[in-house]
């Protein structure tokens, strides 16, 4: 059996799964401020978008590693037919694979209590993590530059839209949250909101990337598709 994967249906499927998401974790979320005892429900830190190694972070982790796997194919075509650029198409790949075997291991966090050891992280930098990886994606900016400009245009613009809203979320109301929760701890309703609006722009950023590669694929190269074995009786 052959499927052919059109962009617009993995899109829907996937922000189907977002918003199933998101409404089990408001409703964790009321749980958690109406019950005098969350601690007694485990399905909290099964659903909560702030915790790690749950049923949002398993799909973030997907998500990016079908953007990975996505890269892969590209710089792979791209490499057979000898056209330009399918190294920066590669080392993107590689870049997707580490964010998403941090999604599922934090490694970000990991790297944060070290840089906690050396200063007294606060306010925005209350999560530290944000600093290295700022400056990785200031390098990784200048460094794709041409590379974005190389790009057809409708994919160039939906490059632009998912980058910024993924790393408005990551980086600029995980800094917003940041303070929140240095201020006044990580129990409020304003860190609930900010973080609950971090992880959907990260989830909705990488959606739009997905699908901007399946059109590009499927541009150049043809339509993408996924055959499947079928069992013989």
């Amino acid at each position: 059996m052959e499927i052919t994967l059109s962009p617009k249906r993995v899109s829907r499927v996937l922000l189907g799964i977002i918003a199933t998401l998101l409404v089990l974790h408001i409703a964790q979320l009321v749980t958690y401020y109406v019950i005098d005892d969350p601690g007694e429900f485990d399905f909290i830190e099964l659903l909560d978008f702030d915790y790690e190694a749950n049923l949002p972070s398993l799909y973030s982790m997907i998500a990016i590693l079908l953007c990975s796997g996505m890269l892969f194919l590209i710089a792979a075509a791209r490499n057979r037919t000898q056209q330009s650029y399918h190294l920066h198409w590669k080392l993107l790949a590689w870049i997707f694979l580490y964010l998403a075997f941090d999604e599922g291991a934090a490694i970000h966090e990991e790297i944060g209590d070290i840089i906690d050891l050396f200063f007294t992280a606060s306010g925005f930098l209350y999560f530290p993590w944000v600093i290295p990886y700022s400056v990785l994606v200031v390098i990784l900016g200048l460094f794709y530059f041409r590379f974005l400009l190389h790009l057809p245009r409708p994919t160039m613009i939906r490059f632009i839209v998912a980058g910024s809203i993924f790393l408005a979320g990551a980086v600029g109301l995980e800094m917003v949250g940041a303070r929140e929760a240095d201020i006044n701890g990580t129990t409020t309703i304003t860190y609930s909101v900010l973080y609950t609006v971090e992880e959907l722009c990260e989830m909705i950023g990488i959606v739009i990337f997905l699908q901007a590669l399946l059109e590009y694929y499927a541009s150049e190269f043809g339509d993408l598709k996924v055959n499947f074995p079928q069992q013989r009786g």
